[in-house]
């Protein structure tokens, strides 16, 4: 027999664009700039696609973070 399974996430994080306070972006940008770098000096590995729409922030309870997705282009 198969086996069916179903993953179901909640959105944890949003657009870069939808930023909420400019302090908000520039700490996401910072982290951004920082995980691009930490990934090609360490793994070799640029992310190609460093877009809007693959920028986001990460709601975190003590502060926001950004972080990039879609790394299949990678």
């Amino acid at each position: 027999g198969h086996t069916h399974v179903r993953l179901v996430l909640k959105p944890c994080a949003c657009p870069l664009h939808m930023f909420q306070t400019l302090k908000e972006l520039v700490r996401a940008l910072r982290d951004i700039v920082i995980i691009q770098k930490t990934v090609v000096e360490e793994r070799k590995i640029l992310h190609r696609d460093c877009s809007l729409n693959n920028a986001m922030i990460l709601d975190d309870i003590d502060m926001s973070k950004g972080f990039l997705i879609d790394w299949e282009f990678a």
